[in-house]
C-alpha cells in the first residue's frame, strides 16, 4: 500500500452493483459528485467484514477488527478500478487503514 504524503485519502466508495471497496480517492468531493464516479488506487473489494460494531461509518473509523477480523472477506489488492454508480465516499480514520493492511486476501 501506498503511504506517500497527498497520495489520496484512504477511503471506503459504496457504488451501485459492487457494493463496497477500500482504496486511495484522489479526485475531489466536487469531481465525485459530478460525474458520480471514482479512480480507486490501491483497491481491495469488501465481500464480508468483522468489527466492532455493524455499519459502514464503524468500518472506516475501525478498520475490520475483533476476535473474527481474519474471517473478513476483503479481496487481493489491484493498482486500480473505475467505480461506477458512487453512491458514497468515507474517508478512513488511521487505525482503520492498518486494520485493513492486517487482513489477508
Amino acid at each position: 500500500m501506498t503511504t506517500e504524503k497527498n497520495a489520496g485519502a484512504w477511503s471506503i466508495v459504496g457504488n451501485g452493483p459492487y457494493g463496497l471497496w477500500f482504496g486511495r480517492v484522489i479526485a475531489s468531493d466536487e469531481e465525485i459528485a459530478e460525474s458520480h464516479s471514482v479512480r480507486l488506487y490501491d483497491a481491495r473489494n469488501i465481500r464480508r467484514w468483522y468489527g466492532q460494531k455493524g455499519g459502514i461509518s464503524s468500518l472506516a473509523a475501525h478498520g475490520p477488527c475483533g476476535p473474527r477480523q481474519q474471517e473478513s472477506r476483503i479481496g487481493a489488492t489491484i493498482e486500480s478500478t473505475l467505480l461506477l454508480d458512487v453512491k458514497a465516499v468515507h474517508r478512513c480514520h488511521e487505525e482503520a487503514v492498518l486494520r485493513f493492511a492486517e487482513v489477508q486476501p
